[in-house]
């Protein structure tokens, strides 16, 4: 209906459809930022109301597990779960599984390296971060450095991962464990034997786990192995 008033024409009024209520399912989200490696407790997750047409898969509700809020506390994320991001189970793993051997991808391994504070960007490598490797020899005649490995991802600092740093920096005289594959992990050996390594801090720009080394002409580090002299496998 068209109202006059006034000899003014009223704009037409058009009925509103009414709005359907989507129906709600509470599910269990991070209430903060969980890293990897951390251990989750109770205030770490809470129950979310969440459009049930559009819940991800995987995604725990409080119908299908109302007391998963509680079995979850004590295990570890296995990846980096964001505030408001629902929890998988997936996603997490139990404290009577090796952690570490949980985390590394297929066809990795986890090395230890030793190292002090001095020889890690002033002691600011956190684990998490990506590094370069580089290895220094000493003689009579003065010393040498060279880089031997790139972009390798630290797993650790001594026993502490990613979601359990509780100090800012590397204290002197720790190890820090590094994600390699295999032939890395035999140059990491070979060259703690002839000299020391030191651990250089890559920006995040350079940290993407496909980023290129610097300099592609630059030859990698000679090794011995079966009684063969060697290149070092830089990839």
């Amino acid at each position: 209906m068209v109202m006059m008033s006034g000899g003014n024409e009223a704009e037409p009024q058009t009925a509103q459809a009414p709005a359907v209520e989507r129906k709600q399912a509470q599910v269990l989200v991070a209430a903060k930022d969980i890293q990897l490696g951390g251990k989750l407790q109770a205030e770490d997750m809470s129950w979310s109301p969440w459009p049930e047409d559009v819940i991800p898969k995987g995604a725990v509700t409080k119908k299908a597990s109302p007391a998963a809020d509680k079995e979850h506390v004590g295990q570890i994320a296995r990846t980096p779960i964001f505030a408001g991001e629902p929890i998988r189970p997936e996603r997490l793993i139990s404290t009577d599984k090796g952690f570490m051997s949980s985390i590394l991808p297929k066809g990795k391994r986890a090395s230890a390296v030793s190292v002090e504070a001095e020889t890690t960007a002033g002691g600011f490598i956190l684990p998490g971060d990506k590094v370069d490797l580089i290895l220094t020899r000493r003689s009579d005649d003065g010393a040498s450095s060279e880089t031997i490995l790139e972009n390798i991802r630290v797993l650790a600092i001594d026993t502490t991962t990613a979601g359990e740093q509780d100090k800012k920096s590397l204290s002197p005289k720790k190890t820090a464990t590094l994600e390699l594959t295999l032939p890395q992990s035999e140059i990491v050996a070979q060259a703690q034997q002839i000299g020391t390594i030191s651990l250089a801090l890559r920006s995040a720009q350079d940290s993407a786990d496909d980023a290129a080394p610097e300099n592609d002409q630059r030859r990698g580090m000679s090794y011995v192995k079966y009684g063969v002299t060697s290149k070092s496998d830089r990839q």
